[in-house]
């Protein structure tokens, strides 16, 4: 079954500190171990949340920057997991999704870029990295080996948040290798591993959509452009950190 968002008041637990300074956020993010298990809620009451910095999404790679949008995002790591939370300022969310998926890209979503081995390179059609389309509604879509879009599932899970024109996704990522198949039954062997001081390819964007179809798109990595669901070369790096 498709995972469904939960609308509900963001806590106070959300902190507005450990703000990452414009050199280091540019290209460079840090996720922090984490110790304890995280509810995927949409409500981050875990204190290790606390210890996490922000990232800005403040990259504009495609449209006009919107004075109502602004993102943001921390990370943490354990076992085969990357936990994302990521706040959106945005008036509304709109689910673009028609038969076929034809538009599935254009509805407001958070776009996850992830490249396992940080190699790089061309991932259209393959999954030597991923470009998961996040929608409101619950559905993670990409594109796959058959140049088709197509749910990709086990790989993001998550829930949302709201309080009022703030929109709170907790994301817990499956990292996959390319072995990942997404007509699979299951793709428990294509899990990576994760261990400390490992570096992946990563990136996190949000589609903006004003009602009618996508307005902007934005991404944490300067210079990465709408290149991203075509190749990795352009993502940045995130480090995984044993404190």
């Amino acid at each position: 079954a498709l995972l469904l968002p939960l609308i509900c008041s963001i806590q106070s637990c959300v902190k507005t500190e450990n703000i990452v300074n414009t050199e280091q956020r540019q290209a460079y993010y840090r996720a922090l171990y984490c110790g304890e298990n995280i509810e995927i809620d949409g409500m981050p009451k875990e204190k290790i949340w606390q210890k996490a910095a922000w990232y800005p999404i403040d990259q504009c790679y495609l449209g006009t920057p919107s004075y109502s949008y602004s993102g943001r995002f921390k990370a943490l790591w354990k076992d085969y997991y990357i936990f994302l939370l990521v706040e959106i300022t945005d008036n509304n969310l709109t689910n673009f999704l028609k038969e076929g998926f034809e538009n599935y890209w254009q509805g407001d979503c958070i776009e996850i870029f992830i490249d396992e081995d940080r190699l790089g390179g061309q991932h259209l059609q393959n999954n030597n990295a991923f470009a998961y389309h996040c929608m409101h509604t619950g559905e993670v879509i990409d594109i796959a080996f058959d140049g088709q879009a197509k749910i990709f599932p086990n790989s993001v899970n998550y829930k949302v948040s709201r309080d009022g024109n703030k929109y709170l996704w907790e994301m817990e990522i499956t990292v996959y290798g390319n072995k990942y198949n997404a007509a699979a039954a299951s793709n428990e062997n294509a899990r990576i591993k994760l261990f400390p001081k490992k570096k992946l390819g990563f990136t996190v964007a949000y589609g903006d959509n004003n009602g009618v179809g996508r307005e902007a798109f934005y991404g944490s990595t300067k210079g990465q452009g709408d290149s991203g669901y075509i190749t990795s070369d352009n993502f940045g790096t995130m480090e995984l950190i044993e404190e």
